[in-house]
């Protein structure tokens, strides 16, 4: 009976799987020393950086009407007819029963112009509404002449604002807000005058004042999304996977924590950046991939490269005018005195380049281990050469990766640009098309030199680690 080819190749491939790999656990003494001076820095940066204090002051994004509140409601009911706003106009007028929050089982209902770009909405799905929180609650009221026209009586109320702040509000007579009293909440409108906050109108909650239509509920889909990767990184990574899952979610610990929290704080982002990034990558590595030779090289030649990274950075935004105000979300961030604008640019870039350049590093580091247990008898320039040469082929899918990831994400400005039929030069000098090239060229200069610095570092330690374990 002749044996199946591919049962053989499997059960070849499942016993090379089920070797256990070749890491060496024994460091040369340059490289220890040279990894715990690289801790000692990250340690102390997230030390002397870690936020702490006040924030930035959020009264900015309330003046505009930004919410802070969301809650999920169900479509109940879809009709289409007259707008209430316009009757000579057609709308969609959609039912929602809220499913959660102080006002779980009210309904809403929101006018929507048809067609433009009015979702499709249909009766079960599940929305999210903004919902409005109240500016102040009322301390104490009292009736006084109207300052318009002192004939008549308005009544001043005395409003307790969310920072402890207590102001004077005059309410007309025919404003049913007049009627509120100690303890109850109220809508502000507010208007910022030259840095001071000016009340132009009051009014009281009510279901249709609170709520409006945000957005449709994703969060299902997200988690079937991750769960599904857990799988599959787990199934395929078995105990390396489960930890990356765990390095992921360090990272995104530090991220938010450390990295968001500080530039609110008022911290430069830069030296943010260098350090978070470095901290994600001393994290990740060592916990995915075990304390040895592998790991420690790899992070020196990723911090390496992020430091490499954040220089070049800070000078080509320097030298090519950036303004940081391309976009509407940094725009928005204007309103904050504490928060530095271009510098997010340059901690953007880093923290960008970062995950790649942890690949790259790894990669390098592993394919030379490999190519030193196939032959124990290679030196480090023998060992540099061959690796280089698998660095190169790296270098070029990388290098690739990347720019396709940046020019997907500016995909329907790409599209805009091209409707506008402006040239090839113009649509590339724009500020927010010319980030994005900055940010693949600096990010392909940082890959390219980790590869050659990484690789070199590995062959001398894989040689040297040798030497110590014999």
């Amino acid at each position: 009976m002749t044996e199946d080819p591919s049962a053989a190749d499997f059960d070849e491939w499942a016993e090379f799987a089920a070797q256990p790999e070749d890491t060496t656990t024994t460091q040369p003494t340059w490289l220890r020393v040279a990894v715990a001076v690289v801790v000692s820095a990250v340690v102390v940066g997230l030390i002397l950086l870690w936020p702490g204090g006040e924030t930035a002051d959020r009264t900015a994004l309330s003046v505009l009407g930004v919410p802070r509140s969301f809650h999920a409601a169900n479509v109940t009911e879809v009709v289409s007819g007259p707008c209430p706003f316009q009757a000579e106009q057609e709308c969609v007028n959609v039912t929602f029963e809220l499913v959660e929050g102080p006002d779980a089982d009210s309904r809403y209902i929101q006018a929507f112009p048809a067609g433009g770009t009015t979702p499709d909405f249909t009766v079960g799905q599940t929305a999210i509404l903004s919902a409005r929180e109240p500016d102040g609650v009322v301390v104490e009221g009292r009736p006084e002449p109207c300052e318009f026209d002192t004939e008549l009586e308005c009544r001043v109320l005395r409003v307790r604002l969310p920072d402890g702040d207590v102001i004077e509000v005059e309410v007309a007579p025919d404003n049913p807000a007049g009627n509120s009293f100690a303890g109850d909440e109220l809508f502000l409108d507010l208007f910022d005058e030259g840095g001071e906050i000016v009340v132009f109108g009051v009014s009281t909650p009510t279901i249709e004042s609170t709520y409006q239509f945000a957005d449709f509920q994703r969060r299902p889909v997200l988690l079937i999304l991750f769960l599904v990767l857990a799988a599959a990184v787990m199934a395929v990574g078995r105990r390396k996977g489960l930890l990356a899952l765990g390095g992921l979610v360090i990272s995104g610990a530090i991220l938010l924590l450390f990295v968001v929290q500080g530039i609110v704080a008022g911290g430069s982002p830069l030296p943010i950046g260098v350090v978070g990034a470095s901290a994600i990558a001393l994290v990740t590595l060592y916990l995915a991939h075990g304390f040895n030779v592998e790991s420690s090289v790899a992070l020196l030649g990723v911090v390496g490269a992020i430091l490499l990274t954040a220089a070049l950075s800070a000078i080509t935004l320097a030298v090519s005018n950036v303004t940081g105000f391309s976009s509407e979300e940094t725009s928005l961030l204007t309103l904050f005195e504490d928060i530095q604008v271009t510098g997010l640019l340059l901690a953007g870039v880093v923290l960008g380049a970062a995950g790649a350049l942890d690949d790259v590093a790894v990669t390098q580091a592993a394919t030379v281990r490999e190519l030193r247990a196939a032959n124990p008898s290679l030196g480090a320039g023998e060992l540099f050469r061959r690796g280089m040469s698998v660095g190169r082929d790296h270098i070029a899918s990388t290098i690739n990766t990347l720019f396709l990831a940046y020019a997907g994400a500016s995909l329907p400005l790409l599209v805009l640009f091209v409707l506008s039929e402006q040239s090839l030069g113009a649509v590339a000098n724009s500020e927010v098309v010319a980030i994005e090239i900055m940010r693949t060229i600096i990010g392909s200069i940082g890959l390219v030199a980790t590869v050659p610095f990484t690789t070199w570092l590995a062959a001398r330690a894989t040689v040297s680690a040798r030497e110590v374990s014999s």
